[in-house]
């Protein structure tokens, strides 16, 4: 909605009176390009009221929302409610190597398993194919009912299929169950143009109770706005476009009710920061006189506490598909901006998480390289308390307290205080970085 009426015009959120109702949700709604509904429940917890005052913008007409969709992975058709969640399977390397030899020669199929027959080996080839599925969707991988779907193979058979597979090493199931039916969009609320336009006019009505940044912060003068998510353009298996941005608000969420968050924090999703950097010398170093920049995008920054009860500043890195290489790129980055933003004085926090405990231990070792690393070049390391740590997406969702390091493996450095030491944060050139010292020019497969 953009027009504006008199009643519209007339709404100052309660800004006339020196304190605004809508303020939490403003907060939230503006950190976020749509806020999903866990964020928000979240949120409402430590901000009561939140929800109330969403609620009642969007009966004003201020913000738009959405219901959850809803979709049955197997018949790509919407549907009103999830199905029960189903084990799930992928294919392995072993397997894909099956797969390609027996579609050049079928033979090497029935060589491997005396009980098939001409009648039923086409269908069993094609079972074990459709647990092949598209690196986009690994995490979710595919139940037994959706594979067997279609290929003219009964499901009990499927099942047993899958059992010899496994036991083979061809396939292997997944740690998740998911449901085949399943929501794929949370319901959210999303902001406005009329809304940006109204705060706008409050902020020049009413300047001594509105947040003075207010017009830069929530970036109101923008041009572009969201419309509602189509159902039809969802990739037919559930995995979207909007999955990454999806669990990264989960993963908010599961934070922002622990006992680790900073209550009076705000939180800013995927931040535009600009990190100017020297090239006088190389590795190239981060410096605010620098004669150009490079872009550095996180998942969120955000504040939380640590057993001593002293704010942390933390960067968020949800990584799905990125390589281990680009993490050593994130870590790099990340000291960059700790040594622009940060004092000396102030604690931060990196926290990796990825899918699965096959890429946490990959991450492992690359925390543990890139530590090693800084033990050796600690002129290259700002002069702060820094933490860099990694988690699985089951481990967040699982745990009491997410944000206890006890749920973490991380690497620590440690403040240096010897004045002798000149601190300079520094960056690497593509295929000249230290991370070739430590890992083969090969990346490991994260399906």
């Amino acid at each position: 909605m953009s027009s504006s009426n008199f009643f519209h015009r007339s709404e100052t959120f309660g800004y006339d009176k020196g304190e605004s109702w809508a303020s939490d949700a403003l907060r939230l709604l503006y950190s976020v390009p749509r806020a999903y509904q866990p964020l928000i429940e979240s949120w409402n917890l430590r901000n009561p009221g939140t929800l109330k005052a969403l609620e009642r913008l969007h009966d004003l007409g201020f913000i738009d929302y959405q219901q959850a969709i809803i979709i049955n992975m197997r018949t790509s058709t919407l549907a009103s409610s999830p199905s029960k969640p189903l084990s799930r399977y992928k294919i392995t390397q072993k397997g894909k190597r099956l797969t390609k030899e027996a579609t050049t020669d079928i033979r090497v199929l029935t060589d491997q398993y005396y009980r098939l027959t001409n009648d039923n080996v086409e269908q069993v080839l094609a079972l074990l194919i459709s647990f092949d599925v598209d690196k986009n969707f690994a995490s979710v991988g595919q139940s037994i009912p959706g594979a067997s779907e279609g290929i003219n193979i009964p499901e009990r058979t499927a099942r047993w299929w899958v059992s010899k597979f496994k036991q083979d090493g061809y396939i292997k199931e997944l740690e998740i169950k998911f449901p085949d039916t399943r929501e794929v969009i949370p319901a959210h609320y999303r902001v406005t143009r009329l809304l940006s336009t109204q705060l706008i006019n409050i902020a020049k009505a009413f300047p001594d109770s509105m947040p003075s940044d207010i017009i830069n912060a929530y970036r109101l003068k923008r041009t572009r706005y969201l419309e509602d998510i189509d159902p039809y353009k969802i990739g037919i298996n559930g995995a979207t476009d909007y999955d990454h941005d999806i669990n990264c608000q989960k993963i908010l969420a599961k934070f922002i009710v622990s006992k680790n968050y900073l209550v009076t924090g705000d939180f800013i999703t995927e931040p535009r920061i600009s990190l100017p950097i020297s090239r006088n010398s190389y590795p190239y170093v981060f410096s605010k006189y620098g004669d150009e920049s490079i872009f550095y995008q996180p998942d969120a920054e955000r504040f939380e506490i640590d057993s001593t009860n002293t704010p942390v500043k933390t960067i968020l890195e949800y990584e799905r598909f990125q390589s281990r290489r680009d993490g050593w790129d994130h870590i790099e980055k990340f000291l960059g901006w700790v040594a622009l933003n940060c004092t000396s004085s102030e604690k931060v926090n990196l926290r990796f998480v990825v899918d699965s405990q096959t890429r946490a231990r990959v991450y492992i070792e690359l925390i543990e390289a890139y530590a090693t690393w800084a033990q050796e070049n600690q002129d290259k390391i700002p002069d702060n308390q820094i933490l860099i740590s990694v988690s699985t997406l089951k481990s967040v969702f699982e745990a009491q307290n997410p944000l206890l390091l006890t749920n973490w493996s991380f690497v620590k450095f440690e403040k240096n205080d010897s004045s002798e030491i000149f601190k300079n944060a520094v960056v690497h050139a593509n295929g000249k970085s230290p991370y070739m010292e430590y890992f083969s020019s090969k990346e490991a497969d994260y399906e």
